[in-house]
């Protein structure tokens, strides 16, 4: 909130946390700093790969609503965002952009949009049912843009219900590289020792209006009409119109407000994060619900990705 003021020998901020508790820290004592401002991150960088590693058991699979982040997004000015529950970001050398390229960017099976789904074997009998996942990858934009999905490999079932395919297999193998990406490109492909928090400068904010009125029992939904939001206009009105939701965009400082408004009037929130449950911050994803008198709505909260992802559009 201000600062820093110099005062017993120590550079003092004043400070105010998401639960509108506010005061006074020290930055340190002139040796290893005990806070350390992290640097919201620049807006925009065209993207060079989005990889979405999506599957039956997380809610992205049933939803087409723009509100989660990628697994991982790799920019044009090297900068790679970690993670849609972590959301850390980390800068690529010149030698691990290229190595990126020549590993990734240039594999043949991501050069042409393409589908590869699973083909049932002729004559064999019908695979057992189970939840499959699916990877999705994203190369460029505009015109230009590429995407390729794949169903996942599923090991020993491939062959013997299933029609094998080594496309699925090749792009499976390079989804869980991409899981593990710092670990797969080794120390020498990064600038930095370690990752650091993404602070996003902009934020996804998704309302889906429901139709029952009041919200069933089960649901813990209270009214926050009255409340002086951090945008213009009331909350029913946030944003454009999508097919009966509304989508919009919050700056940092908005997203911060809109949150810490919220835990005021007692709007319960959740993330999506390791290890569940967790209260919804500004560094993941995450929902929650609230009445109007208009009815009542579930919401959700998404940091954007440097490349604008997700959007109001997507």
């Amino acid at each position: 909130m201000s600062g820093p003021v110099e005062a017993d020998g120590y550079a003092w901020y004043e400070v105010l946390d998401l639960d509108s508790q506010g005061g006074w820290v020290a930055m340190g004592d002139g040796g290893a700093p005990w806070l350390e401002a992290v640097p919201t991150e620049p807006a925009t960088s065209p993207l060079l790969l989005r990889f979405r590693r999506d599957g039956a058991v997380t809610p992205r699979m049933f939803s087409d609503m723009p509100v989660f982040p990628p697994d991982l997004t790799l920019t044009a000015d090297g900068r790679v965002v970690l993670g849609w529950r972590s959301n850390l970001v980390r800068q690529l050398s010149p030698s691990g952009l290229a190595q990126v390229q020549r590993d990734v960017l240039d594999l043949p099976l991501l050069q042409q949009t393409a589908d590869y789904d699973v083909e049932h074997l002729p004559g064999a009998p019908d695979g057992p049912p189970h939840e499959v996942g699916f990877n999705t990858f994203t190369l460029g934009e505009g015109t230009a843009r590429v995407v390729v999905t794949a169903v996942a490999w599923l090991g020993e079932e491939d062959g013997v219900y299933w029609v094998p395919s080594a496309e699925r297999r090749v792009l499976e193998e390079l989804a869980i590289h991409l899981v593990d990406v710092e670990s797969w490109l080794g120390a020498a492909a990064w600038l930095e020792p370690v990752a650091r928090p993404y602070v996003s400068g902009s934020y996804l904010f998704w309302l889906e209006p429901r139709n029952d009125a009041p919200p069933p029992p089960e649901i813990d939904a209270p009214s926050v009409t009255g409340a002086a939001w951090p945008f213009d206009g009331p909350i029913e009105q946030f944003g454009e119109s999508v097919g009966q939701e509304r989508c919009g965009y919050l700056d940092l400082g908005q997203a911060f407000e809109t949150l810490r408004l919220m835990r005021e009037l007692g709007v319960p929130t959740s993330a999506f994060a390791d290890p569940p449950p967790r209260q919804l911050s500004l560094d993941g994803v995450g929902a929650g619900s609230f009445g109007t008198d208009a009815g009542w709505y579930y919401f959700w909260l998404t940091p954007r990705s440097p490349d604008g992802y997700p959007s109001c559009t997507d």
